[in-house]
């Protein structure tokens, strides 16, 4: 018999770790308390990352970035568009900055061209006067829900089960090792066991140990927050070419503008507050770049909490954004996995390198495979599994009609409600 593997958050993260356990034959059950995708994975900037914002300073997570940037590319063209990204020296000391960023992209593999700065202003017109000098690198804007919604419909092909709705309220161990976990939902609690837990609980990790007794590795929980605002003021993703700051990435996402980020640490994941006087910052900051944004309707702020890795510093900016797959049974808790730091960009590789990890421990072999998500909403229809066709055949009518680029939403919201469904009273 297969081992039982447990997955606690429907993040990305989670989403790609239950996809490969069940890909790796492991009987894989994804717990998430409310929908899937709902809180970090779908409250980010949309950007797929080139790798370049971290090239600088975190040269292993802007390797990470690149490779997975391209990976993605190839196997989700549909939820991506290649708008490419531009990072722009608004003053003398930034454009001294981008000798910096050339020599660390060229050491991680990131391309990185320069541009011709009037060429660009055509291209790019609401872009401010001041600037002096810009470089081209292979940023990316990703459709978050509808790639979510295609990881979690590979999941389900591959004979994994996704819990929605059912919060796990305690991991527990006996005799050092990790048996099984409480869980609460719309039947109630209950209990179950399991040969092996994954906790991808992002920001929530460490309040989930805590409760358990069980020792946490050092986290950082990082809240991000961004604006949004009604109109589509770039044709491309634009960054500041300096160190990463405040307010200094802007991402065209459909027909609005999202600017980002506030970065802070929080001491309370689930209880978090952003100041008017961080959003006056960050809009002053991106009106250096782009003086057109000042005069747009601010439509609304959202925000965040990342589980990064701590360095000791309690400075979010310095901390990687590459990730850890720490193993509990140093602390004497075998059976349990936490991770810890990452990026919607790097989701699909820690999911891969999480099932590896579990492999190893049980001694099987891992040939992972990337999935096809361009087709998993037709092939997850065809399986016979979508419980909700009607919304499906409804969506699918509009094929050939002037809005048919817009169908993917649709099918992504037919997707996770089928799944959804199957979840509920777990």
């Amino acid at each position: 018999m297969a081992e039982r593997i447990a997955v606690i958050g429907g993040g990305i993260t989670g989403l790609f770790s239950a996809m490969y356990l069940a890909q790796a034959g492991f009987q894989t059950t994804l717990f998430e308390k409310g929908e899937l995708a709902s809180e970090t994975s779908d409250k980010f900037h949309g950007m797929i990352h080139s790798g370049a914002r971290y090239a600088v300073n975190d040269p292993v997570s802007a390797r990470e970035c690149i490779s997975e940037n391209r990976i993605l590319s190839r196997i989700a063209s549909s939820f991506i568009d290649s708008s490419d990204g531009y990072f722009l020296a608004m003053s003398d000391q930034e454009a001294e900055f981008g000798d910096r960023l050339a020599s660390g992209c060229s050491a991680a593999g990131i391309p990185c061209k320069e541009e011709d700065v009037k060429e660009f202003l055509f291209l790019e017109p609401h872009v401010s006067r001041d600037l002096r000098r810009v470089m081209k690198v292979p940023d990316k804007v990703v459709h978050a829900f509808d790639f979510a919604a295609a990881v979690a419909a590979e999941t389900i092909m591959l004979g994994g089960t996704i819990a929605t709705n059912t919060e796990v309220t305690r991991i527990y161990a006996g005799q050092n090792t990790v048996t099984g976990l409480e869980l609460s939902g719309n039947g109630g609690r209950s209990r179950e066991n399991f040969d092996l837990v994954v906790n991808a609980a992002g920001p929530l990790t460490w309040s989930l140990l805590q409760e358990s007794k069980i020792p946490s590795p050092e986290i950082m929980p990082s809240l991000g927050s961004m604006l949004v605002y009604d109109g589509r003021i770039t044709n491309s993703v634009l960054n500041r070419m300096r160190m990463p700051s405040d307010g200094d990435i802007i991402v065209p996402y459909g027909s609005s503008s999202v600017l980002g980020t506030i970065a802070t640490v929080v001491e309370d994941a689930s209880n978090y507050t952003v100041e008017q006087e961080e959003i006056d910052s960050m809009q002053e900051e991106g009106n250096r770049m782009v003086p057109m944004l000042g005069k747009m309707p601010l439509k609304r702020v959202y925000s965040s909490v990342r589980p990064l890795l701590s360095d000791g510093s309690g400075d979010p900016r310095s901390a990687s954004r590459s990730f850890e797959i720490f193993d509990h049974s140093g602390d004497g808790y075998s059976g349990l996995l936490t991770i810890t730091g990452g990026k919607y960009t790097t989701g699909r590789i820690i999911g891969q390198e999480t099932a590896r990890k579990v492999c190893e421990i049980f001694g099987s072999k891992f040939n992972p495979r990337n999935p096809e998500l361009d087709t998993s909403f037709q092939r997850f229809l065809e399986s016979g599994m979508m419980t909700h066709k009607d919304i499906y055949d409804m969506v699918q009518s509009r094929s050939g009609t002037m809005d048919a680029e817009r169908l993917i939403p649709g099918l992504a919201l037919a997707v996770m409600a089928s799944i959804s469904s199957k979840g509920k009273g777990k």
